[in-house]
């Protein structure tokens, strides 16, 4: 992270959007009011995010589960941090080279939640695991074996594997319980691999809440017949795992383990979130109402989890009474689960950003350029600046280099990096 006591820019782009003169900023950082960054630019509300991990820590506690959340949706070794030190147990990471971000970052427990594949990417996993780092990936194939046998024993290293169920029609994961226990019987015969629990991913079930349960009681089901034919050995720190839960459904998760009989076996649940971090205001903030309709659990938690990702843009044109055209587009912003939509407005001399009125309405997203509907007879003219919400935070996060920690002056004393 980049600051006013230290102005490096090791990792960071010397120019570019969202950006300003580096210069100023070790003096006295840019104020994005009167225009001292390049727009668009992303921005955070780092108090709400902080927030928001001490919301899903408490979670975590209350339902007597660890929390390894998914560090694919910012890729931000200082979000990593800060996770970790608001209590997760570990990061999830989805590819090698995001396992390698989060080691440089200091992590020292790491979930692969895919399988590893790959010669180069195995000796990479090889060479962390014998510099310290206790990591985890999945296993779902017997042909994953004899090559992760040979490289872990070359290393002189073990590996930790948890066997993935999956979802039929869905993506990776052995289908059903007796290909699961035939997986697990022949990992027994490849000694620099041990196999220390099961994973799942529930967000692939298509279905209701009824549905959802019935695959998270089935994963447990297979995990109790996985530990009682004696296929699961012990962590390092002498616990058996089950994980499961993404960012929408990781109440049932929570509930269906502690409704099994799985934590007086020894197990311990391992939840994934990852977009909690960040929130939004669209498809996650639909599902965390679900959450907060059905789980007495999550209501029990003090706060809500609050959208603390903005996206700024300069209105460009008003070439008719009725429509703005927004410097904001597709490079910038995620567009698959709805438009951005507007937050705030500010125009030079105003003493701050103010609500926009009624009927701003974004309709259309090009690469660069987003066309926003607006009351004809509305006060707003180019130059001034708009404050944008999203819809699924992973799909903005990827498009940006660095994201700017925006103080509640509204000016930018922070920079932090992200490793997509």
């Amino acid at each position: 992270m980049t600051d006013l006591a230290n102005v490096s820019i090791d990792g960071l782009a010397q120019t570019g959007k969202g950006l300003g003169d580096w210069a100023q900023f070790g003096q006295q950082g840019w104020s994005l009011l009167d225009g001292d960054l390049c727009l668009p630019v992303a921005t955070l509300n780092w108090p709400a995010l902080q927030r928001n991990l001490a919301w899903m820590a408490r979670f975590a506690t209350q339902s007597q589960a660890l929390l390894a959340p998914h560090g694919k949706t910012a890729m931000t070794p200082e979000l990593f941090r800060a996770q970790q030190a608001a209590g997760a147990w570990g990061m999830t990471l989805a590819t090698v080279p995001q396992v390698q971000s989060a080691a440089r970052a200091g992590l020292q427990r790491i979930l692969l939640a895919n399988p590893l594949v790959g010669r180069t990417e195995q000796r990479q996993v090889a060479a962390l695991i014998a510099a310290g780092l206790e990591f985890y990936c999945l296993v779902d194939d017997a042909a994953q074996l004899p090559t992760l046998q040979q490289c872990m024993a070359d290393a002189g290293v073990r590996l930790n594997l948890l066997l993935e169920l999956g979802v039929p029609g869905g993506r990776c994961g052995v289908r059903g319980e007796a290909a699961a226990l035939k997986l697990a019987a022949q990992i027994r015969h490849y000694p620099a691999l041990q196999l220390c629990g099961v994973e799942f991913y529930e967000g692939m079930v298509k279905g209701d809440e009824t549905a959802l349960r019935q695959f998270i009681r089935d994963c447990y089901q297979t995990t109790l017949a996985l530990h009682q034919a004696g296929w699961l050995q012990p962590t390092p720190t002498g616990q058996l795992l089950v994980s499961g839960a993404g960012s929408a459904n990781y109440d049932l998760v929570a509930d269906e383990f502690q409704q099994s009989t799985l934590s007086q076996q020894g197990f311990a649940l391992v939840l994934r979130p990852g977009c909690y971090a960040l929130h939004d205001s669209g498809i996650y903030q639909d599902a965390q109402l679900q959450v907060l309709a059905r789980s007495p659990q999550a209501c029990l938690v003090p706060g809500a989890l609050e959208d603390a990702l903005q996206l700024w843009g300069y209105v460009l044109s008003r070439p008719e009474p009725g429509l703005a055209i927004i410097g904001l587009g597709k490079r910038d912003v995620a567009f698959d689960a709805g438009l951005p939509q507007p937050q705030l407005w500010y125009r030079r001399g105003m003493t701050a950003p103010v609500a926009v009125g009624p009927g701003w309405l974004a309709s259309k997203i090009m690469d660069q350029h987003l066309q926003l509907q607006l009351p004809a007879d509305t006060d707003l003219v180019v130059g001034d600046m708009l404050a944008f919400s999203a819809s699924h935070p992973c799909l903005t996060l990827d498009k940006w280099r660095q994201l700017a920690v925006l103080d509640a002056d509204f000016v930018v004393r922070r920079v932090l990096a992200t490793e997509f």
